[in-house]
């Protein structure tokens, strides 16, 4: 019989108590102890009790785990990216204090069942990552599908900044053809600049290469002075940052209440989503900081085929003559008879200009200041067959 229930059911008057605690190793004070509780309580006062401290100045506020756990419903209803960094991301825009841990958001989190831990998937540790060293220095893109309500299977076409990781443009097309995937990238490169690079893999609306021709976009690219770069066959990883954005962007979609019904109500989503994307959530992959934060961290790489720099000015027009006017600049830029009588916009500096109509970039080109008049020497992007 355990010693414990002995000394609880041995009756004190009939045996003697001294000599019992010397054969059982134990002292007066613990045989009297066992046997007040079993009188009290029976045999489960036996069991031993927690010696943990009833209070502790360092346990976890019941406000903070409360603002933990409805943060991680809302973040999962919303989009999905709940984890412990993530919220503890929003807490700090929340300025709720004490500010926990991730490790103690985390354990929040696995006590309340929101988290099965783990422990067998690959350490990020081990994965060898490239990362442009500015924003506009590498473009990457891809297109995914996503279905309507109607059966009709849309495609996303989307250009990111590889560095800041900037969605620039992201576009709901019915077919990712390769003209329509130039007029993206032109409307993109209007509003952020001109990148140095375009990564892409090798769908036949980014690349011709492996089928022994180059298609407009490619064709496009390298006359306005953009690298064209294509991943290795079979191998997204290459393409690894807009094949991620891909899954995220997926994940939120999911948790809409209802499929769009067409391409203009999916594309009203996907600029919701890329708003909150660029200028609210936080990026694990950058330092838990938003893309449009990253991206004002380091100037922007300047492609010398519009090395505009500083804040570019803005010129606009007709094309007379088969020209943009610039007047205060006293320049004539050549575009060709074929623009005649069309609306124009002009990015420039002292030196440098690119010029857009109906938002598709037509010619980049350094300025001869020694001259009024800018003949087509370069030869201009084309984006028809």
């Amino acid at each position: 019989m355990d010693v414990r229930m002995r000394a609880a059911v041995t009756d004190s008057k009939t045996i003697n108590v001294s000599a019992f605690c010397v054969e059982h190793g134990i002292s007066r004070e613990t045989f009297y102890k066992w046997r007040r509780r079993y009188l009290s309580g029976g045999i489960d006062a036996l069991e031993p009790l927690s010696r943990a401290p009833k209070t502790s100045p360092r346990t976890t506020s019941p406000v903070v785990v409360e603002a933990v756990i409805r943060l991680r419903k809302e973040l999962d209803e919303l989009t999905g990216d709940s984890g412990p960094s993530t919220i503890r991301y929003h807490l700090i825009q929340q300025g709720v204090k004490p500010l926990p841990s991730e490790s103690t958001i985390w354990r929040i989190l696995v006590r309340g069942g929101f988290i099965v831990p783990a422990p067998q998937k690959r350490p990020k540790s081990s994965v060898c990552r490239f990362e442009a060293s500015a924003p506009n220095e590498l473009w990457q893109t891809d297109v995914t599908d996503w279905p309507l309500a109607t059966g009709q299977v849309a495609k996303i076409l989307t250009f990111l900044d590889d560095h800041s990781r900037v969605v620039v443009g992201s576009r709901v097309l019915a077919e990712a053809t390769t003209i329509a995937t130039w007029e993206a990238f032109c409307q993109a490169s209007q509003a952020w600049g001109l990148p140095l690079g375009q990564l892409s893999d090798n769908g036949v609306n980014f690349s011709g290469k492996l089928r022994g021709f180059e298609v407009v976009f490619e064709k496009n690219l390298r006359l306005a002075g953009v690298k064209p770069i294509t991943s290795r066959p079979y191998h997204p990883q290459t393409c690894g940052k807009i094949e991620r954005w891909h899954q995220t962007l997926k994940k939120w979609l999911r948790r809409r209440r209802h499929l769009a019904s067409s391409i203009t109500e999916l594309q009203a989503q996907l600029d919701q989503f890329i708003d909150y994307y660029n200028n609210v959530r936080p990026h694990r992959g950058i330092g838990r900081i938003t893309p449009i934060e990253r991206w004002k961290q380091t100037p922007p790489a300047i492609n010398l085929a519009t090395a505009i720099e500083g804040p570019a000015q803005r010129s606009d027009g007709t094309v007379n003559n088969g020209c943009a006017n610039i007047d205060h600049a006293r320049c004539r830029i050549h575009l060709g008879s074929e623009y005649e009588g069309q609306p124009f916009s002009v990015y420039h500096d002292d030196t440098h200009a690119a010029v857009y109509i109906n938002g598709l970039l037509i010619r980049a080109l350094t300025i001869d200041t020694t001259r009024a008049y800018q003949p087509s020497g370069r030869p201009r992007v084309r984006h028809h067959n």
